[in-house]
């Protein structure tokens, strides 16, 4: 379609859509309008100028998306903190904010609005993997980690579904995962220590009550801890732990340089300390 079609493709556009006496006539009947602009340019060429007029229209009434700052991060935060835990209300609040936060950051519109985004999402993630988590309840501990696996691997971006798009968004999650995989391993290994402990303890309480018969064992007295929402967050759940392992494997291949050497130094950095591959983490965590 050359540049004069065009040109009066749009005037008799801006005629028809315009003029008062054709407005009073059909009102938002474009039946007629249509029928007047094929029978002058064709049917194909007014199809396709018209469907480009209605996108254009759609865009422009379509509501704009918040503008969102760090410092609003900082407020969402500061209520999941202040609001008290100790009431249903309370905690149905904290998730309300932790659904705040995880929309912010998955949102395609918020995100490609703001040409700085990436610093809004860095901010969640860095607020959510560190002093949220840090003091969350149980089941909040689920709904951060399994928004974090959105965010890496199926946030819908603008461009398509292709996962967190920004190095510095890859550096912030590889440091969140980091700390808290290295929690969840001192941790485990602290839980392994105290149990070969009190095996030792079993084994000398057993040798001096070898001749007791059907007494209470003083072996594992107060060794249940019964589940609730307070109680210690590590070590996390098998399942969860090799999601994190996944989401640090997954940086090995970062399109960008700097987060694969990070996140393949972290890897190596906690296998020495452990003595034993990661992937085998999942394996004790099963154990204990």
């Amino acid at each position: 379609m050359n540049s004069i079609k065009k040109l009066l493709l749009f005037i008799i556009y801006a005629w028809l859509r315009f003029d008062p006496i054709i407005r009073m006539a059909f009102k938002g009947n474009w039946t007629p309008r249509y029928e007047f602009m094929a029978s002058i340019f064709g049917e194909k060429a007014a199809d396709d100028f018209l469907q480009k007029r209605v996108k254009i229209v759609k865009a422009r009434k379509k509501k704009q998306a918040p503008y969102i700052l760090p410092s609003s991060i900082d407020k969402q935060v500061s209520l999941f903190l202040k609001t008290d835990l100790d009431t249903k209300k309370g905690r149905e609040k904290r998730k309300e904010v932790l659904s705040t936060l995880v929309h912010w950051a998955l949102d395609p519109d918020i995100n490609q609005q703001n040409i700085d985004s990436y610093k809004t999402r860095s901010a969640i993630v860095d607020s959510l993997l560190g002093t949220v988590l840090q003091n969350c309840l149980a089941d909040e501990v689920t709904i951060i980690l399994s928004s974090l696996k959105k965010i890496v691997f199926s946030r819908v971006t603008y461009l398509g579904s292709k996962g967190e798009p920004s190095p510095v968004v890859h550096d912030t999650i590889i440091f969140g995962v980091g700390k808290i995989l290295s929690t969840h391993f001192d941790e485990v290994v602290k839980m392994r220590e105290a149990k070969l402990e009190e095996l030792t303890r079993i084994q000398l309480i057993k040798e001096i009550k070898k001749n007791d018969q059907g007494t209470g064992s003083l072996a594992f007295s107060g060794s249940t801890k019964k589940y609730d929402q307070y109680h210690n967050k590590f070590p996390l759940p098998a399942k969860t732990t090799k999601m994190l392992l996944d989401i640090l494997k997954h940086y090995r291949y970062s399109a960008w340089p700097e987060s694969r050497k990070t996140a393949q130094k972290l890897i190596e950095k906690m296998e020495t300390k452990l003595g034993f591959k990661l992937e085998e983490s999942i394996n004790i965590c099963e154990q204990n």
